[in-house]
């Protein structure tokens, strides 16, 4: 009792209050588990140790407990000064992450070519004796990540899964792709390219803090308390929450000023849709996606708190297999930006988080508004000079923005909308034009501002910004204007890393056929196709042909001589129809292929010797 009235006393200074505070845990009382209780000094400590039923998890250096609590002692909580937050059902994160359907841009190792880590490499700054710490579903075994150090602050629940969640091991995939993104060693492949980190020779920490319904405040505070115990220099978190959460608000606020470099997802809810938490709070460095244009990706978040992009559209990394994948998101452009301030740190090692995030500002390529806007922030993230006053630092491109002159037939470079008036509002907003669709245009008109607008032959009014529309070619119906979803090369050709055509990768003999991710334009407005290995190729019909997306049901190579194996038809033209039919032909009888034809629609079929054309489909045909 003496030592209860002491305590009491030493309370009464800054607030009577506590004298009717409930000091005793009642077993009848409603009980909350998993409370957390941020406090702001060695009182509101004491209090809270004192109105526990019991105490699950101590953060000393977040100033945060987390326990089992009375209802009644987590309401008189509330009301105590010393006490900053009590949360009764903390944020589950959730990873950044998008599965869209609609995610179809960008190509192999672009990425690093994007933000010029070469540079960088070159004069020896490669993240040597950087410690970063990536904080997301942990990182597999893989001989390009051969020196991470795995740690685990989530706990196994058999009911769950037949997997051990509490295994520092990535059974996702997420956390092993962001890790290659920072730190991946050299990997060859001949259909992926090069693969490597931005920073392959960082000191790298997984600290795996998500399970299966998402990564609990409890990991997550865990994971920044490790963090500061262990004196990492960046943390890069590729999650998200639209909840703004005290408890994680402060435990980031600690953690920065205790002078972790923190870096996080902007959020995958498309462009419009404001920043998520933690990379909302202004000690994070909040990251939007680009793609290989540049532009900002439209599954992006974006708004004030963005300061920096990076490219996110489509990037390779690692899997969890010792395979490479593709994936899209702000959880990929977020990793780029770690593995920069990875470099940076290394370039100048006595710098502070804040000074390391200030510099960062000269290693920018401005996009978008001149200065910091809601898109790309302060611009894209290129190492472009070695000194930090900022004097080389990328410059916007040089580019006019707008077409001042009809340029007569544009494509649309991404999804934009017409409008009934040049005054572009949600009332005179009309249809949607979709990606990669030819418009033809009447004339240039300006608003009262000043700002062009292009007058389309049907009356209406669309944007035109460079960035989102391109002049085409006057030879354009030489061309596929149109994704196709699989071609057949006609003669020899050569791929390339980009739409213009100006950097050769590989050869493509004729007669192989490849799968089509994407149409792009080059600068001159010409179209190419891109391959689902992320290259380019002509779209010219002169060296492509778009064919089924069956195609390996035919032959579409001449194999001189075909049995059929079963009656089929033949026809007069290569588009078979009851109009063009003509007699069957007997099963099993062999027959001299003259050459091979296409449909209107790219089905294979074989024109015999007699002139008359049969299917090409393998279960009907064979090879002799």
């Amino acid at each position: 009792m003496n030592n209860l009235m002491k305590w009491i006393t030493t309370l009464l200074t800054p607030c009577i209050v506590f004298i009717f505070l409930p000091l005793f845990a009642h077993a009848a009382d409603e009980q909350y588990n998993n409370v957390m209780v941020v406090y702001k000094n060695d009182s509101g400590k004491e209090l809270v140790f004192n109105q526990a039923s019991k105490i699950e998890h101590i953060y000393e250096n977040l100033h945060t407990i987390e326990g089992t609590f009375t209802k009644e002692a987590v309401d008189a909580l509330k009301k105590v000064p010393d006490i900053q937050v009590v949360e009764k059902n903390p944020t589950t994160v959730e990873i950044t992450n998008t599965t869209s359907p609609l995610l179809t841009t960008i190509t192999p190792n672009w990425n690093i070519q994007a933000i010029n880590a070469q540079k960088a490499w070159s004069s020896g700054i490669t993240g040597k004796n950087v410690k970063v710490a990536v904080v997301d579903t942990g990182v597999s075994m893989n001989p390009s990540l051969p020196n991470v150090e795995r740690y685990s602050f989530v706990d196994d629940d058999p009911k769950t899964t037949s997997i051990d969640e509490s295994s520092p091991y990535d059974t996702e995939g997420h956390g092993t792709f962001v890790s290659g993104i920072i730190a991946a060693g050299v990997t060859s492949s001949q259909l992926y390219g090069n693969i490597v980190g931005v920073a392959p020779d960082v000191s790298l920490y997984s600290l795996k803090v998500f399970e299966k319904d998402g990564a609990s405040m409890e990991s997550l505070l865990k994971a920044l308390e490790w963090s500061i115990e262990n004196n990492i220099d960046i943390v890069n978190m590729s999650l998200g929450t639209t909840d703004d959460d005290p408890i994680l608000k402060n435990a980031v606020k600690i953690a920065y000023d205790t002078g972790l470099t923190l870096v996080a997802a902007a959020g995958n809810d498309g462009v419009g849709k404001d920043v998520e938490y933690p990379a909302k709070y202004d000690e994070v460095i909040a990251v939007s996606s680009l793609d290989q244009s540049n532009q900002i990706s439209y599954f992006s978040n974006t708004g004030s708190k963005v300061e920096f992009s990076a490219p996110g559209s489509d990037v390779y990394s690692l899997g969890i297999y010792d395979e490479f994948r593709e994936d899209s998101g702000t959880s990929f452009s977020t990793p780029h930006v770690t593995g920069f301030l990875a470099l940076l740190k290394q370039q100048y090692p006595d710098y502070t988080n804040k000074q390391l995030r200030k510099v960062l500002q000269n290693y920018t390529m401005d996009l978008g508004e001149k200065g910091r806007d809601p898109y790309y922030g302060y611009g894209l993230v290129n190492y472009v000079q070695t000194t930090p006053d900022g004097t080389s630092s990328a410059t916007s491109a040089s580019k006019p923005r707008y077409f001042t002159t009809n340029p007569g037939t544009v494509a649309t470079k991404v999804q934009v909308n017409q409008y009934s008036s040049t005054s572009f509002t949600s009332v005179t907003k009309g249809k949607v034009v979709a990606k990669n669709t030819l418009v033809k245009v009447a004339g240039i008109v300006k608003t009262s501002a000043g700002t062009p607008r292009l007058k389309l032959t049907n009356g209406t009014y669309m944007t035109a910004n460079l960035d989102y529309i391109v002049k085409v070619t006057s030879k354009i119906d030489q061309y596929y204007t149109k994704k196709q979803s699989k071609i057949l090369v006609k003669s020899g050709l050569y791929a390339y890393n980009n739409a213009d055509l100006d950097s050769r990768m590989t050869g493509v003999k004729k007669n192989t056929v490849l799968s089509i991710k994407d149409l792009a334009y080059s600068s001159g407005g010409v179209p190419r196709l891109k391959l689902s290995n992320g290259y380019y190729i002509t779209a010219s019909k002169d060296f492509v042909r778009a064919v089924t997306s069956s195609i390996a049901d035919y032959i579409y190579v001449n194999p001189g001589k075909v049995q059929l194996k079963r009656s089929v038809y033949q026809y007069s033209s290569s588009n078979m129809s009851s109009t063009t039919r003509k007699s069957a032909l007997p099963k099993g009888k062999t027959y001299t292929v003259k050459s091979i034809s296409f449909s209107s629609g790219g089905t294979p079929r074989l024109k015999l010797s007699n002139g008359n054309y049969i299917t090409a489909n393998k279960n009907y045909v064979v090879a002799k």
